[in-house]
């Protein structure tokens, strides 16, 4: 739900009344991830909140779940690729990497924590490329 709320906020209306004030931070810090529009705070608030409202989880479930949000929004828009960061440890984790990309280009790499919802849609195809890119010049130093 997030990465199509997300995806949709980038649409040329809705990005210019409503995500550009995310954006305004191009440059990856963490706090500016809560920074955004009210609209847009309700929008991908409702998305990070459909899953509890839905399963209705113990609240000290509830207050783990957003506390664990919370933390992954602000790491994600660090700026750092952290040693303890869940990119390194769980699988098709996103991190800060993937999404300071998103706030380069204000293109692609919509999706909040696993990029599998970017592969699967080919919003990622940039990232990727660039990412290889990048790789392939420092297989060519170490030559």
């Amino acid at each position: 739900l997030f990465y199509w709320i997300h995806r949709a906020l980038h649409t040329e209306y809705l990005y210019k009344t409503i995500h550009s004030v995310h954006h305004k931070y191009a440059a990856p810090l963490g706090i500016a991830a809560e920074y955004a529009h009210p609209l847009e705070v309700v929008g991908l608030g409702f998305a990070t909140a459909a899953g509890p409202l839905l399963l209705r989880p113990h609240l000290l479930t509830l207050w783990v779940y957003l506390f664990v949000r919370c933390f992954q929004t602000v790491e994600c828009h660090s700026g750092y690729d952290f040693p303890w960061s869940p990119r390194h440890w769980i699988p098709g984790y996103g991190g800060a990497e993937f999404h300071d990309h998103h706030h380069k280009t204000f293109t692609g790499n919509y999706a909040s924590t696993f990029v599998w919802t970017d592969w699967v849609h080919g919003t990622d195809g940039l990232y990727r490329s660039q990412k290889a890119e990048e790789e392939a010049k420092a297989a060519k130093k170490l030559e």
